[in-house]
């Protein structure tokens, strides 16, 4: 029950409610006006017996966050990745604008009111929390439709999660998330690859590329194999190399705490004091985990840099040290992801004659020109990638490279324009031109998304 005391020229509502302990608390909430008291008395009473009531909190965004992030951590078993990437959206884009909000105060405007300074917030303004001095050229640099739709996505989660523990009655996060912004891969067209391999004359740097194009890997990926990967013998003498692990380093406050599950090991620190660990964990997926077939020239090379790892042991046994990964520096140590990102990128400086693209564009280039020579072979292409679905494929490899773009032109002019008693070019394939198999279409059909089906059955009734 609710009860009205007037109090000097003031209405009080006085109330008890049992909070999220089930202790008993007394509440006094003031109105100017008999009427207004009235109202929120009916409220009160009808939230309470309803089981609606929301206890009142002053709980702030920042300590619901903070709360909330081990919580969902250790119950979805975060990677270390996922951890330190939602901790960073929340210690740099979220608690520095909204932080000292009271959870049962924030309403969508003051959501959209974020969404709308973070569009002009530069990127970096924040690390680990505390702001950074940023020199014109970076202040430029504004963050992307992508980060502020991530920055949604997990407000959206950790808000519903907070209507579960009682703290809010309705999320405040508005409907409609922030768009993503879409910007098209730059990747190497075939003769831009080969080129470049020939050109590599650093061994890590060569065979990390080699494995990159043939597998379509990660970096982490590459990092993260093995000489008991390999497999000389299989296909018949072809020779394959499995991919079943990934090489992170992550900030050691990061480990301490998700869950150890995914992790396979931990390299020891090279520097003392170290605030992060190398690690060495499962793929990033269960499709990640993948068999892939090599090339003859990437046997050879392989063999020669297996012996090659051989020599470098004998020469001092007792001070190599052995990390037994395939990568391995002349000392024995692993290859990190980023000394791999160092050297290509030393040696994009020194060949400034190929396109600028990241090291992630290898994969791309790889994926892209291994669809086009398939013919579209989705499937066949996935079990190369690791994309965890056919539709994460198309949808990541829509774009198509500059010279096929040429070619469809010309077919479409030979075609469109073509005299009615002409057959049209594209009747029959021409000769060694690869095509798409039904299998292939069909598989489109049931994993791209709804945009791309209607193309595709469009494209198969015409």
């Amino acid at each position: 029950m609710a009860y009205i005391t007037k109090r000097g020229s003031s209405y009080s509502v006085r109330y008890t409610y049992q909070d999220e302990h089930g202790k008993s608390c007394d509440k006094w909430e003031s109105f100017p006006t008999k009427e207004e008291a009235v109202k929120r008395q009916k409220q009160i009473e009808h939230e309470l017996a309803t089981g609606n009531f929301l206890i009142p909190s002053t709980v702030t965004v920042a300590e619901f966050l903070m709360d909330w992030l081990p919580k969902q951590c250790s119950k979805h078993k975060w990677a270390p990745k996922t951890y330190q990437s939602n901790l960073a959206l929340i210690q740099n884009l979220i608690i520095p604008y909204i932080g000292e909000m009271q959870m049962q105060k924030l309403r969508p405007y003051h959501i959209e009111a974020l969404y709308d300074t973070l569009s002009k917030t530069p990127c970096g303004q924040y690390v680990s929390g505390k702001r950074r001095d940023l020199s014109p050229k970076q202040q430029k640099r504004t963050l992307s439709g992508t980060t502020l739709h991530e920055v949604h996505q997990l407000l959206h989660n950790s808000f519903l999660l907070a209507m579960e523990w009682g703290i809010l009655i309705k999320s405040p996060v508005p409907v409609e998330a922030p768009k993503k912004t879409t910007q098209e891969r730059s990747i190497w067209e075939v003769d831009e690859m080969r080129a470049a391999l020939d050109s590599m004359e650093d061994p890590i740097l060569h065979l990390a590329v080699h494995l990159t194009l043939v597998g379509a890997l990660r970096e982490g990926e590459v990092a993260g194999l093995t000489p008991e990967d390999i497999d000389f013998d299989a296909a018949n003498g072809m020779g394959t190399f499995t991919v079943n692990r990934s090489m992170q380093r992550v900030q050691k406050d990061t480990l301490a705490q998700v869950d150890k599950g995914c992790i396979l090991r931990i390299f020891p620190d090279k520097l003392e004091g170290s605030k992060t660990s190398l690690i060495l964990k499962d793929t990033k997926t269960e499709a990640s985990c993948r068999t892939i077939f090599m090339t003859a020239a990437l046997r050879e090379e392989l063999k020669q840099w297996l012996e090659r790892l051989k020599r470098e042991e004998a020469l001092d046994p007792e001070r190599y040290r052995n990390s037994g990964m395939l990568l391995r520096l002349p000392n024995g140590l692993a290859v990190e992801p980023v000394l791999i990102r160092k050297k290509f990128l030393k040696w994009q400086d020194a060949h400034p004659e190929f396109p600028r693209i990241v090291f992630h564009g290898l994969r791309h280039s790889s994926a892209t020109y291994q669809l086009m020579i398939s013919g579209g072979d989705i499937k066949a292409v996935q079990g190369t990638t690791g994309h965890a679905s056919a539709d994460m494929l198309v949808n990541t490899y829509a774009h198509i490279q500059q010279s096929s773009r040429v070619e469809l032109g010309k077919k479409f002019e030979s075609g469109f324009y073509a005299k009615p008693d002409t057959p049209s070019p594209q009747a029959v394939p021409a000769a060694g031109e690869p095509t798409i198999s039904m299998t292939a279409l069909l598989e489109l059909l049931k994993d791209a998304d709804p945009e791309m089906k209607a193309k595709l059955r469009l494209a198969l009734l015409t």
